[in-house]
């Protein structure tokens, strides 16, 4: 699908909700009621409904026309209930029902996340920066159950991340994911969900090996890039490259621009969260962090004082990190040390000053003996010098 192709398909999809903006029959799908319109994107229209036996309110997203239309975007739209129905988390959305209507249209029905976007509740709220990392370290550890089940997000973005009123994050829009390891059960080859050329995701927040469109290349770690690029954005307020131009200019830069270091934009930002940051950043995958469970990781032993893994080669830093940990024990350690040392320099004194005081006798020793003995030669000789005459 070339570019414009997709923004002619955006367009359609926005006239569409300007001349027809009405609900569908609040009770298209059986055993709910339609409330509101809460979503409208490129693959689908996201409803408020009451599950009317347990009157309780849920979600209902329904697939529909556009640039996604036709059996790429059913098989899309059928890969996200077969995804969403092996994850369970807190931090994911969870889904409850699926089906088709009698007209056609496919859906399925999963929890009603209420609050705000990632990025509306850091604007709201304006959370302090170990806030947010602890925030964003409940993000890594959805994405990374999402990740140990073999699938691959695709479309990780604050707006696809709600935080409840209680401060709890949750992960929602599977739309673009795959599964990374193919479960080959049956007899029928599954067909690619990326078509090679075709860019899938929101550019602002993909991974260079996203924009370069190949098709190939994309695993565990692109996820881990747009959680680098959501860090990025959550710390400083900005993106850590241009995003504003044309598509080509913008790929360019999500491949070949190189991010500008955060501690330049907030002062707030320390060495190591800077190294997380830009670590999950490489455009090498291979130097990023191979999964979002190894970046919660890292983000743990930062909270507790640990040496985080991105400077691991840095022999002085763990050494001083792992003082500074365990601070107390290295007090009595070092006290323990001084005091030998201590006790040392002073048997050293003691002991020079012995041999010192040793010495000096033996001297005086060998003086009186000289004396006495150089008496004797004297004594004898005047007997001798007597018995002569």
């Amino acid at each position: 699908m070339s570019e414009r192709e997709l923004i002619e398909g955006a367009l359609n999809q926005v006239d569409r909700a300007q001349v027809d903006p009405a609900l569908p029959d609040r009770h298209l799908f059986p055993g709910y009621e339609i409330l509101c319109e809460i979503h409208r994107g490129g693959q689908g229209v996201v409803y408020q409904a009451l599950q009317i036996a347990t009157k309780r309110r849920v979600a209902v997203k329904v697939l529909h026309e556009g640039p996604f239309a036709g059996s790429t975007g059913r098989a899309r739209f059928d890969r996200e209930i077969q995804i969403l129905g092996q994850l369970h988390h807190p931090s994911i959305v969870q889904i409850h029902d699926s089906g088709v209507t009698e007209s056609g249209h496919c859906y399925y029905v999963m929890d009603y996340i209420s609050g705000r976007t990632l990025d509306a509740h850091i604007q709201q709220y304006a959370p302090a920066l170990n806030d947010r990392l602890r925030l964003f370290h409940r993000v890594c550890d959805a994405v990374n159950a999402a990740h140990l089940r073999g699938v691959i997000h695709r479309d990780l973005k604050p707006s696809n991340i709600r935080v409840t009123a209680g401060g709890d994050p949750v992960l929602v829009d599977f739309g673009l994911a795959r599964i990374a390891i193919p479960d080959f059960t049956d007899d029928e080859t599954p067909q690619p969900m990326t078509i090679t050329g075709q860019f899938v995701g929101s550019l602002p927040w993909a991974s260079p090996e996203q924009a370069e469109g190949s098709g190939t290349g994309i695993d565990l770690r692109t996820d881990v890039y747009s959680l680098g690029v959501i860090l990025y954005r959550l710390l400083t307020g900005r993106f850590p490259y241009k995003v504003i131009g044309s598509m080509r200019e913008v790929m360019d830069n999500i491949v070949r621009a190189e991010p500008e270091r955060p501690s330049t934009v907030s002062r707030d930002i320390d060495d190591e969260v800077e190294t997380i940051v830009l670590k999950a950043l490489c455009k090498d995958p291979d130097r990023r962090y191979q999964s979002a469970g190894e970046l919660a990781r890292d983000l743990d032993r930062y909270f507790k004082g640990e040496p985080i893994s991105a400077k691991s080669d840095s022999g002085w830093y763990v050494m001083r990190k792992t003082l500074r940990r365990y601070r107390v024990q290295a007090a009595v350690a070092f006290a323990f040390v001084a005091l030998l040392a201590a006790g040392a320099a002073v048997s050293t004194f003691l002991l020079l000053r012995t041999r010192d005081a040793e010495h000096a006798l033996e001297t005086q020793l060998a003086h009186t003996r000289e004396a006495r003995d150089q008496a004797e030669r004297t004594r004898d000789a005047g007997l001798d010098l007597v018995g002569s005459l």
